[in-house]
């Protein structure tokens, strides 16, 4: 009875890594299959840009409008989707991480060194990743915007603020990991000394 209950736990665990990693995957060949297309991919413009391209009166108010960029070239739809690139691969690899992290709670082996690296992955990962797709999908973007004849406003720190969730869930797995490489060396501890 137990590896029943052993195996439909470890199929569901996978199922989940698998759905997610899937839905991330499909994402990204929609959002390339969009940048590549000859219609350009959308990119939303601030309203000061938006008002002044579309000529808009003085009275009239516009929060951000979203348009497509035909005109862009091949370096700016290269970064667009290397951000594209870079926001999937990390969802694949956090997914695998926490299906290994999953594992090792299933099997009551938390502090195992298979536990500790996926959670030290996981950390990693999210840290590489709320740094660099800002500035690569910054780059394409850039680009987008100029190639529609818009100024381009440059990154704000406010501009990353909603990024901050992602970056906690770095820093908390980064202290998990730390919690759990001192079980495990606690838990050598007291095996040897049975």
């Amino acid at each position: 009875m137990s590896t029943t209950t052993r195996t439909s736990g470890a199929l569901d665990l996978v199922l989940y890594g698998v759905a997610a990693s899937t839905a991330a995957l499909a994402v990204a060949v929609y959002r390339i299959t969009e940048i590549v297309s000859p219609a350009g991919p959308a990119v939303t413009v601030g309203a000061d840009a938006a008002s002044a391209a579309l000529r808009l009166p003085a009275g009239a108010a516009v929060d951000a409008v979203v348009v497509r960029a035909p005109d862009l070239g091949v370096r700016g739809r290269a970064w667009m989707i290397a951000a594209v690139l870079i926001a999937a691969l990390a969802a694949v690899i956090v997914a695998a991480a926490l299906m290994r992290v999953a594992f090792a709670v299933r099997r009551g082996r938390v502090f195992t060194g298979g536990a500790t690296r996926a959670l030290a992955v996981i950390a990693g990962t999210l840290t590489v990743a709320v740094f660099a797709w800002p500035i690569v999908d910054g780059m394409g973007r850039q680009h987008a915007v100029q190639s529609l004849g818009i100024r381009f406003e440059t990154l704000s720190m406010l501009d990353l603020l909603p990024l901050l969730p992602i970056l906690l869930a770095a820093v908390a797995a980064a202290v998990l990991a730390g919690a759990f490489a001192q079980g495990e060396r606690l838990q050598r501890d007291t095996e040897g000394l049975v």
